[in-house]
């Protein structure tokens, strides 16, 4: 007799967590079972995992095997979920599992729902205890999230059954990926979902996702209408795949006709992930655009998501416009709603609300479940809960836009203690703690030995026990800080609570071993390496004053520094400013950069800004822990493991190279989260080998799903080759394996001495462009020279060097992400006209006769700079300038690259730019000269394809001198000493031609700023240009972190210039702000034109 399982059966979890699973029923060939929790219905042989990897057919049940297994217990503000409409403000306590039901390329979260290693991933936390943990954190609701909560759906509803039992809401964050049979007993318990509705198109989930569009449309139909859960939607938008105004227009349209005007819609920005790393992040712009697009369409509440917009994404009442809740980032402002209606006309508002909004802000606190089984938590009354907690701070800064040049200061990672008692604008503030020399080297061994715990996965001793009394000293914030060779290597800790000293050493050394989030974890190799510092901070304390004043409450070498403003924060240490040499205002400066804020934040007065003093306790790490005591790196699989593995890869590579279906799992092979993984495919009538590789220092990747996946892509090369099937069957497949990656400097200070080349492959990587090799027989040193050339770094000193512990059935690899150039078309296509510039021929004749002056005086110039933004904002100057050049028949434009595509340094080597208005011819002889003589110029349409600062001039140029060719190059990053030697190729290639060519500089000024700050930091950039220094205009915008975007082709041409004795004057054609054109002077832009001879 068939059987047919709906609901779970009963049944209780066992330790490893397995739980009977419903919804299944078996199959017609008697052998099998099949999964009807999703519509994918994988039909399940014994032993046999589904797509998701957590529901298995063990015994002829479906089984879930991460009952209880959970992982990334944090408080988030409910709004980040997003839930705009769902009880503002409050606290959300979100958690989810390993796997997913959906296959997506551009998956956020991929190290989770990809995951396959479900032990080390997770937690143990049963329902009870995660309803436990959201009340005493005072958490309004519980948010399964991360991955898709319907695979776990049987954990899911017993969690929401405690949540309910103990007065707390639940959320599901989901992708709406489910059966009809599913949806009532999964949703029963459910107060809120957000349903990630993909995109609008069956090609899309088909391509990206590997699911369906249908399912997900009736999901959302049930929810809205029959299910009684508030739902709001969210849309990642994809340049050039979900971006399209008719997939948005259909897709607004759909919602408002199947759903109503009242369901909330969120368009977030996408950022470069996992399998979609060659897309560039999503404009404002595009997400602005799908806003006014849904508004069109009749959905009355539209939001941004991922850029600081507060104003599209605030709240307005749907009646009378007026505002309702105002959100900068996370943070509620002005509240405006009376319950559930608008507190200026009384209309009904769709959602949840209660009387007031919460209060939780941007914060976001880690949660460890684990701890709730301690007495001294039990024994925490919720009076003594924090009232008023403090801003948690995670996270560096990001580098100087398009310089390429990074000044790296000691960074912090921090965040809240939970159930400690708040002191920040408390009544009691602990002073600094008083310490004796012994009792400070006490305190340094018990960290030291927690860092060594941390790191090696022992449980260690108790610091509180090896501290003794010191330990009860109260402090009001603590940070470990490890370093190699003074290179920063780790820093976290927290600020702003009243916590015993014990208890903070032990919570920071933890977190600098194992949770920086801007660091791999620390390999048990690189302790007798490292030196570390013990921070003890006290006397955090507000800055009264206002604007500039705020400078003189900061004294250097005493105050450490902590900013908050909307959703951003940054914290330094006060060494910091002393390491540096900075002044005051450099620090406050530096810690505006820290939390991604303007340079000038700190002026605002929406910006919070603090003080507080510390010292640090110094010294060697290895004094601390003994030699010997270093224990091999585990995690790995061993050579047996690899080989059975690579067997396995070879059988599943047949089966999809001949359309079959693959085995997505072997079990009882090796599976965990390792750091980099080499398909090595050879057949046996070629010497080539096919590499396909992904290589992950942070966050770890899972082995056998990532397997499957460069499988696939081997798969797809072999059959473009249309290679015979006899001739397959001959192949060998080999495989590299690796892990516990450890830094060894950077490629300009390399620190190599402990690597052995049997053990360890050595990895060089500048942010998204790595290089990997591993040779057991040749020193890690000639190893990294093959991986820096094939790097191709420009910029050595940012270039970090890792190593990472290798089971290869090979005996030696080389692979690298580094993109080959790409030849591209004959004609370069357009990108961005009808954006920046008009779209049509007549738009564009009509606009430049606006522009240009006929009765201008043309000389010849050597170079000119012109800017490159929106016609709107910067055409006018950009043409004035051109017009007066008498232009050659050769022009050369330099560009900063605005892409993460291609090479760093690309000349385009099409033959013609199309226009609106016809074409511009270019010269690709003169384009592959560029390539040959310059270093680090490279032939290469791929960084071209989406950049706009050079097609921006070409309809100038083409009115101007209608017969001019046009090279273009791109460029992105580069020291200066780089720079120049490049330069000094390019000089001594145009001094061989008999009429050289204009060189172009196409370069914005100074971003995002308010105007009178970019003014500001332009005029130096602009004095720097004057002084007709090249290395001074460098060491300006990099040393005032002036955002100008075109700094490296600045330098590059004035520095070729100079060295062809033509750089004896420049004249400053003019100068403008965007603000001249927008009328906002909030943040603007900066455009400057000049002409250089």
């Amino acid at each position: 007799m068939e059987r047919i399982v709906l609901r779970p059966p009963e049944g209780i979890a066992t330790a490893e967590g397995l739980k009977p699973g419903g919804w299944w029923h078996d199959a017609e060939d008697g052998k099998r079972i099949v999964c009807d929790l999703c519509p994918r219905a994988c039909a399940l042989a014994p032993g046999q995992r589904g797509f998701c990897f957590v529901r298995q057919n063990l015994g002829g049940r479906l089984m879930l095997t991460t009952y209880g297994r959970s992982t990334g217990f944090c408080i988030d503000p409910i709004e980040k979920k997003p839930l705009n409409h769902f009880y503002p403000g409050t606290p959300v306590l979100s958690f989810g599992t390993a796997g997913c039901n959906l296959g997506c390329k551009f998956c956020q979260n991929w190290s989770i729902s990809k995951s396959r290693q479900v032990e080390s991933l997770s937690e143990a936390a049963l329902p009870e205890a995660i309803a436990e943990a959201a009340r005493r954190h005072g958490c309004g609701s519980v948010a399964f999230t991360y991955n898709d909560p319907i695979i776990w759906a049987e954990y899911a509803i017993d969690t929401a059954r405690a949540c309910r039992a103990a007065g707390i809401k639940t959320v599901a964050v989901t992708s709406g990926y489910m059966t009809p049979e599913a949806r009532q007993p999964f949703y029963e318990v459910i107060d809120a979902a957000n349903v990630d509705l993909k995109a609008f198109s069956e090609r899309f989930y088909r391509k990206l996702t590997g699911g369906r569009l249908d399912p997900v449309c009736d999901t959302l139909r049930w929810l809205v209408r029959d299910a009684g859960v508030w739902t709001e939607i969210t849309t990642l938008i994809i340049p050039r795949e979900n971006d399209s105004d008719d997939e948005l227009k259909r897709m607004s349209e759909w919602i408002v006709e199947e759903l109503g005007p009242n369901v909330p819609v969120h368009f977030s920005a996408f950022h470069p992930d996992f399998r979609m790393l060659d897309r560039p992040p999503t404009p404002p712009e595009t997400l602005l655009r799908a806003r006014e697009l849904a508004r069109r369409a009749g959905i009355n509440y539209v939001y941004t998501g991922n850029i600081a917009d507060p104003a599209t994404q605030s709240t307005y009442c749907h009646a009378c416009q007026g505002l309702l809740i105002e959100r900068s980032g996370y943070r509620i402002g002005h509240y405006a709603m009376c319950g559930d209606r608008c507190g200026h006309c009384q209309a009904e508002i769709p959602g949840r609300f209660s009387t007031r909004p919460g209060t939780w802000g941007s914060r976001r606190q880690p949660v460890r479940i684990a701890s709730f089984a301690r007495p001294r938590a039990e024994r925490r009354s919720p009076q003594h809960q924090p009232a008023n907690q403090p801003i948690p701070n995670e996270g560096g800064g990001p580098p100087s836009p398009d310089t390429g040049h990074r000044t790296r200061f000691q960074g912090e990672s921090a965040v809240a203690l939970p159930g400690a008692a708040s002191t920040a604008h408390g009544d009691r503030h602990p002073e600094k703690p008083e310490l004796d020399r012994q009792q400070e080297r006490r305190v340094f061994e018990a960290a030291g030995r927690r860092v060594a715990a941390a790191v090696s996965n022992l449980p260690g001793e108790s610091t509180t026990e090896a501290l003794a009394a010191v330990a009860a000293q109260p402090l009001l914030g603590a940070f470990v800080s490890l370093k190699r060779s003074g290179q920063l290597r780790s820093c976290c800790g927290f600020i702003g609570q009243s916590v015993p000293l014990g208890e903070a050493i032990d919570q920071a050394a933890f977190r600098a071993a194992k949770e920086d989030p801007r660091f791999p974890p620390i390999s048990p190799t690189e302790l007798p390496h490292l030196e570390m510092e013990v921070w003890l901070l006290w006397g955090l304390k507000p800055v009264e004053a206002k604007g500039g004043e705020r400078a003189g409450a900061v004294t250097i070498g005493r105050h450490g520094l902590q900013i908050a403003m909307g959703n951003r924060r940054g914290l330094l240490l006060p060494g910091v400013a002393t390491e540096h040499k900075m002044d005051a205002v450099a620090f406050l400066e530096a810690v505006c950069r820290k939390a991604g804020l303007p340079g000038d934040a700190w002026k605002k007065d929406d910006a919070t800004l603090m003080t507080f003093e510390g010292y640090a306790i110094e010294g060697r790490l290895a004094d601390v822990n003994q030699a010997g005591e270093t224990p091999v790196p585990a995690g790995g699989p061993d050579a047996d493991q690899v080989a059975e593995l690579a067997d396995f890869a070879r059988q599943n590579l047949l089966a999809l190279c001949q359309g079959a279906v693959p085995s997505y799992y072997l079990p009882g092979g090796f599976d965990g989260n390792i750091h980099g993984l080499v398909v090595t495919v050879k057949l046996p009538q070629t010497h080539e080998a096919i590499h396909c590789s992904r290589v992950h220092v942070r966050p770890a990747i899972p082995l056998q799903s990532t397997l499957l996946d460069l499988l696939k892509t081997a798969a797809s090369a072999l059959q473009s080759r249309r290679i015979p099937l006899e001739v397959l069957k001959t192949l060998s497949v080999g495989l590299t394996v690796l892990w516990d990656p450890a830094m060894q400097g950077t490629l300009a200070e390399p620190a190599l001495e402990d690597i052995q080349p049997r053990r360890r492959a050595v990895l060089a990587i500048d942010q998204g462009k790595w290089s990997l090799v591993y040779h057991a027989k040749q020193a890690p040193r000639d190893s990294l020279q093959n991986a820096a050339a094939a790097g191709h770094f420009l910029n050595p000193q940012q270039v970090a060097v890792f190593s990472l512990e290798t089971v290869s059935t090979e005996a030696q690899v080389s692979v690298s992400n580094v993109p080959q150039p790409q030849k591209g078309p004959d004609l370069r296509a357009p990108a961005v006209a009808g954006r920046f510039y008009p779209g049509s021929a007549g738009e564009i004749r009509a606009t430049l006769d606006g522009f240009l002056d006929e009765t201008a005086e043309k000389r010849p110039w050597a170079a000119a700079m012109v800017p490159h933004a929106g016609w709107v904002y910067s055409g006018r100057l950009a043409a004035r300038v051109l017009n007066r050049v008498a232009i050659p028949d050769r022009v050369i434009v330099f560009s900063p690259k605005h892409n993460r595509l291609g090479a760093d340094w690309a000349v385009a080597p099409h033959r013609a730019w199309s226009l609106p208005s016809g074409q511009v011819k270019s010269d690709p002889e003169l384009a592959g000269k560029l390539a040959d003589v310059v270093t680090g110029m490279e032939l290469d349409a791929a960084s071209h394809e989406p950049e706009h600062a050079i097609e921006v001039q070409l309809p100038i140029l083409a009115r101007l001198a209608p017969g001019a060719r046009v090279v273009g190059v791109a460029m992105h990053g580069g020291q200066l000493d780089a720079i120049q030697r490049a330069a000094a190729q390019m000089a001594a290639l145009l001094a061989e031609m008999p009429r050289r060519p204009l060189l172009v500089i196409s370069t914005d000024m100074n971003h995002y700023a308010d105007d009178q700050t970019t003014r500001r930091l332009d005029r130096l950039a602009l004095d720097a240009i004057e002084s007709l220094d090249p290395a001074g205009l460098f060491e300006t915008v990099s040393r005032n972190r002036i955002t100008m975007c075109g700094v490296v082709p600045a330098v590059f041409v004035l520095e070729t210039l100079q060295r062809l004795g033509a750089l004896d004057r420049v004249e400053i054609v003019g100068y403008a702000t965007s603000a001249d054109a927008s009328g906002d002077a909030s943040r603007v832009v900066g455009y400057a034109g000049a002409l250089f001879g």
